[in-house]
């Protein structure tokens, strides 16, 4: 018996096989499955797709358990389209949810904590292992202060404002028109249509960000400041919701915490106090979809087993 947890994207689809102890079996890459970017049908038949590859080359085919992470599960009538995607997928004893979800069990075994991911958006999760709640995970327009473009957008806004005298000086014009190799308002000529359209300047604009904070400049330090209050109001409205003893664990998660300076997570513990223990990880959310699917089938998996899981998995990555 097989167990196959799906983290589904708007860029990729990742499946991976496990044994009933946690040990992963196989991995698979596919493309986007997002309904919302591709349509119903073509995101069923990419994650059908993807399982087919992770379980292909394996002796034992029967799955007894599956869950789904699922981006773009926000409302109602997503999740009707989830039930509708996963029966067209067609496996049994399945279970899906937001990948903010699945983010949040790569974290913590019995899903005690909060999880705050910044990725391409921003979201966050918590559990107190009777009840699980999310906040945010939606757009700028509903209360979003988190994701890698919108910090990117709080850079480049800077950098023109400081240019045309609407904000203070700032190193950040210098820093990014070195970084990209362009004037900075061929920028906004390029991202008239947002910074989607340049995603893989992001990351450049980003570092720029640290550079200007290491040389003490006071715009770049206003930003990650409010980075920094943004994740402790996130965690704190958390906190007022969970029925669980201090120190709550904080999981950071996403490309940007991972990638981001030390000093970022330091300055979070240091404004949350001895009520929070902040970490970063590095799990990837698939983690996290596999520990659940194995609850989806029966099992009760506990901590030795997510541990198993990410281990095992990582094996898999470098192979």
């Amino acid at each position: 018996m097989i167990y196959i947890g799906i983290d589904v994207g708007g860029t990729k689809t990742e499946a991976i096989a496990v044994d009933k102890d946690g040990e992963v079996l196989s991995r698979a890459l596919g493309g986007p499955g997002n309904h919302e970017s591709i349509g119903v049908e073509k995101a069923a038949e990419e994650i059908r797709r993807t399982i087919e590859k992770a379980i292909e080359n394996l002796k034992d085919k029967e799955i007894g358990g599956a869950f789904f992470g699922m981006a773009g599960i926000d409302h109602e009538e997503d999740r009707e389209i989830a039930k509708r995607i996963i029966r067209m997928v067609g496996i049994n004893n399945t279970g899906f949810d937001n990948d903010g979800r699945v983010a949040l069990r790569s974290c913590f075994y019995n899903d005690r904590g909060i999880v705050i991911a910044c990725g391409t958006g921003g979201i966050s999760y918590s559990g107190d292992g009777e009840k699980l709640f999310r906040i945010g995970g939606f757009s700028w327009s509903f209360g979003e202060r988190l994701g890698s473009y919108l910090i990117a957008g709080m850079v480049t806004s800077a950098a023109v404002r400081a240019v045309d005298g609407r904000d203070e000086e700032t190193i950040l014009k210098e820093l990014l028109e070195e970084k990209l190799k362009m004037n900075i308002f061929e920028l906004r000529k390029i991202s008239r249509f947002g910074l989607t359209s340049v995603k893989d300047k992001v990351p450049l604009i980003i570092s720029a960000l640290y550079e200007a904070y290491e040389n003490h400049d006071f715009v770049a330090t206003r930003i990650i400041l409010s980075i920094v209050e943004e994740v402790v109001r996130i965690a704190k409205a958390h906190k007022n919701m969970l029925k669980i003893s201090s120190p709550i664990g904080l999981c950071l998660t996403g490309t940007f915490f991972r990638k981001a300076p030390q000093y970022i997570r330091k300055m979070i513990q240091s404004a949350l106090g001895e009520d929070f223990t902040v970490f970063v990880s590095n799990r990837a959310p698939v983690v996290g979809a596999a520990h659940l699917a194995l609850e989806a089938g029966g099992v009760r998996p506990g901590e030795e087993t997510l541990e198993r899981i990410a281990f095992s998995y990582e094996r898999r990555v470098r192979e």
